[in-house]
């Protein structure tokens, strides 16, 4: 065999598993994020599938849709991890519905601010099929607009001498509550100790909860809230 001959399984093999590969593109204006490739077949989930949602941000109690391309199967549902009650609870998985080529509905309601991965599976006990850049955002208006850092730390550290024109004297992180589900790897909950402008005694320290959120798995922290209690 030549060596040409030897190499064509390989480049076969190679364009093949290229082709079940899922390529995210984040989109502007109305938002959603959106996987391209082969269509899905065969009632399983699979490469192809197209997720786009309205609002791309949305504000707590307001309802945000979701619409899905490219899932062939007799039923579709959506959850969205971490996504609970006030008093933790998860909220469930809700079942999308087809019509004109797309599987349509509203997606749960969460209690927290946060970042919120987007789960879909056929039913229960089906596959699941998610993606690094399905994600619902529930932010206050303007958190997109606050600095970036590199570390949850550099988030506190920046809202105690920014916005609060304090000093800071400890930061800490705080173990979350057992009604936050939010996804860790997504949002740091921390403490810090810090004096006000113009005061330098011990007595004169304040005390702030930040919680600080991830633009994504692999992307850099920045300011979600500030509470006086966890």
């Amino acid at each position: 065999m030549t060596r040409r001959g030897r190499s064509q399984p390989r480049l076969q093999g190679a364009l093949l598993l290229a082709a079940a590969v899922v390529v995210v593109v984040v989109v502007g204006g109305a938002g959603g994020a959106s996987a391209g490739g082969g269509a899905g077949g065969g009632g399983f989930l699979a490469a192809g599938v197209r997720v786009e949602l309205r609002p791309h941000v949305a504000r707590l109690r307001q309802r945000a849709s979701i619409r899905v391309v490219g899932v062939l199967a007799p039923s579709l549902e959506v959850r969205l991890v971490g996504a609970s009650t006030g008093g933790g609870v998860l909220l469930p998985w809700v079942s999308l519905r087809y019509a004109q080529g797309a599987w349509r509905g509203s997606l749960p309601e969460p209690e927290l601010h946060g970042l919120y991965p987007i789960e879909l599976r056929t039913g229960p006990g089906g596959p699941l099929l998610g993606s690094g850049g399905w994600m619902l955002r529930v932010f206050q208006q303007g958190t997109l607009s606050r600095p970036s850092f590199r570390t949850p730390r550099g988030v506190a550290a920046w809202w105690v001498r920014r916005v609060a024109r304090g000093r800071l004297v400890a930061l800490k992180h705080w173990p979350r509550p057992g009604f936050d589900r939010r996804e860790v790897a997504l949002h740091q909950l921390m403490v810090v100790a810090y004096l006000p402008p113009g005061r330098w005694r011990v007595r004169d320290r304040l005390g702030k909860f930040v919680t600080a959120v991830r633009d994504g798995y692999h992307g850099r922290w920045r300011l979600l809230e500030t509470t006086v209690l966890p």
